[in-house]
């Protein structure tokens, strides 16, 4: 059995380590690999690689390309994981110098592509839950929202404000100084039923929807413009709830211990089914 070569073309630091642990702990876990650290100098060209790079501008640079034809003029196999594009704004083109494309954000347009595979954003690094166990104990909460005051995000504060027991921290912006900690935002999730997860800048996934679930919770989603969009990334016909309107929110909280029990006990069976469909979403795609 050969090794993947997982080749990291970001740059040091938080755009390394975010996503880290999604990938290297819980997808790749189990799958013969290799991890190479290039700091985005585009040295590093090897067979059988999967190129994980962050990208949100109108296209590559022309080095990231001239990266890849080393890997054609070698006769290489390679593939792409392209993190980020949130704005959807980027010429993808160059996917077809692949043999296949991993990337996050449902992008319509590519929906065609049999040489994409979606996968869902996952979570900064410090939610997984290594032991799969998920506890339903401890639920002083009934809803927590942390993050920033955007978009629809003030009518979500709004309706939460009106609801018992829930909790809200705003922040002013990404990683400011009075957003909470990791560890701090993992137990505020541990001890919520239920956490509301708005869209991001414009993407409705989000890293919430993940690090809710990795924590013990179970987040409600909304329905945008297209309905149908968590299907791709997710699955058709998940249990997490979703609603049309904020205000919808509110049934949750009058759910009672045997109903919520019930619901609990349904997203996570699922969900630790899940996990295992992202790890075989991969291995259908790759030389191993």
């Amino acid at each position: 059995m050969s090794n993947l070569e997982l080749i990291w073309q970001t740059s040091e630091g938080e755009q390394t380590s975010f996503e880290l642990e999604y990938i290297c702990d819980l997808l790749f876990k189990d799958i013969p690999h290799h991890r190479h650290y290039d700091d985005k100098n585009y040295s590093t060209v090897l067979n059988n690689a999967i190129i994980i790079y962050s990208n949100n501008q109108r296209g590559p640079d022309f080095d990231f390309i001239n990266y890849l034809n080393k890997f054609k003029k070698n006769n290489f196999t390679f593939y792409l994981w392209h993190l980020s594009n949130e704005s959807l704004l980027h010429n993808c083109e160059y996917y077809s110098l692949a043999k296949h494309v991993f990337r996050s954000y449902y992008y319509r347009d590519l929906s065609q592509n049999d040489s994409l595979t979606y996968l869902p954003l996952g979570f900064k690094s410090g939610y997984l839950n290594r032991s799969n166990n998920f506890d339903i104990t401890n639920k002083t909460l009934a809803f927590s929202f942390i993050g920033q005051p955007k978009s629809d995000r003030i009518e979500l504060i709004e309706v939460l404000n009106n609801l018992k027991d829930s909790f809200i921290h705003t922040t002013n912006s990404w990683n400011c100084t009075n957003a909470l900690t990791q560890t701090e935002c993992k137990q505020i999730y541990q001890q919520s039923r239920f956490v509301p997860c708005p869209k991001g800048w414009i993407n409705p996934d989000s890293f919430r929807i993940m690090e809710a679930l990795e924590s013990g919770s179970i987040p409600i989603i909304k329905e945008y413009d297209d309905a149908n969009y968590f299907n791709i990334p997710w699955e058709i016909n998940s249990p997490i709830p979703m609603v049309k309107e904020w205000a919808d929110i509110e049934k949750y909280s009058n759910l009672s211990d045997l109903e919520y029990n019930a619901m609990y006990k349904e997203v996570f069976q699922w969900y630790s089914n899940f996990r295992l469909t992202l790890k075989n979403r991969i291995l259908q795609h790759v030389n191993l």
